[in-house]
């Protein structure tokens, strides 16, 4: 019943501190109910009591609602306007950009940047990566990673930046130094800025409408003119001219 739900988005409101309100609904409701079933909770009572009383499962029914899922490259098409337009445009003239990676999950997004910056010797002068799950940024700061997180690293890069243990491949600490990890709550905290290059991709689509067009205009506040913003392939912005964007390519808008 929808009395049900209701009292489950207020308590894991109280409990993770996360707003379930913003989220689509049916979407969240039938995962929630997958997560049950997998479980053999009985209802939504038993789930509160579940992550209240036991950390471990706290830990992963939050991760399973944060949606961790990534890998290093993720749409080839949108990293190869990234390495030929977007850093190009951000790094001329000697100029040290500021970028941020937005509901950064593992942190292969961001880490892709500092690989694509390491292979034409540009530098940054902030990597940001941001979740709103510190069990995932730990483990983002680690750098350890599958071998099919990194199945689109190129081969050269894999061979100069990564080293072997055991049935994972860990990161350098040479490029996991260039990034900086911290929790941001997109739904409740300031916004840091300003940037010359945002990721939020593949987490709008969880959002409603209302919190998308809210979470766009404060992505937006945050870019320098001419600053990039880009979205999820399945995450297109309508009329993006009303958020101060023009579109620049496959999901990558332009700061007016």
């Amino acid at each position: 019943m929808r009395m049900d739900y209701d009292f489950l988005k207020r308590r894991i409101y109280e409990v993770l501190g996360i707003d379930l309100n913003s989220y689509k609904e049916q979407q969240m409701r039938r995962r929630i109910d997958q997560w049950l079933t997998r479980y053999s909770l009985e209802d939504y009572a038993h789930l509160v009591e579940r992550i209240k009383s036991d950390a471990e499962h706290r830990e992963k029914f939050t991760n399973y609602l944060t949606i961790n899922t990534s890998q290093f490259f993720r749409d080839l098409g949108v990293f190869n306007d990234i390495e030929n337009m977007v850093l190009p445009r951000i790094t001329a003239g000697g100029k040290r950009p500021r970028i941020w990676s937005a509901g950064a999950s593992i942190g292969a997004e961001i880490y892709s940047i500092a690989l694509l910056l390491k292979k034409y010797n540009q530098r940054a002068q902030q990597l940001l990566a941001t979740d709103i799950d510190e069990a995932i940024l730990d483990r983002a700061e680690k750098g350890r990673y599958s071998p099919n997180e990194v199945q689109n690293v190129p081969p050269a890069l894999i061979e100069k930046y990564f080293t072997n243990d055991e049935n994972h491949l860990v990161l350098s600490e040479e490029v996991r130094t260039m990034v900086t990890f911290k929790k941001h709550d997109m739904l409740r905290d300031l916004f840091p800025k300003p940037f010359d290059l945002i990721l939020c991709r593949n987490v709008f689509i969880y959002f409603t409408a209302e919190t998308q067009e809210r979470l766009i205009h404060k992505f937006v506040d945050s870019l320098v003119s001419g600053g990039f913003f880009i979205v999820g392939s399945a995450e297109h912005i309508m009329d993006p001219a009303r958020f101060g964007l023009e579109r620049q390519s496959y999901c990558i808008y332009s700061k007016l």
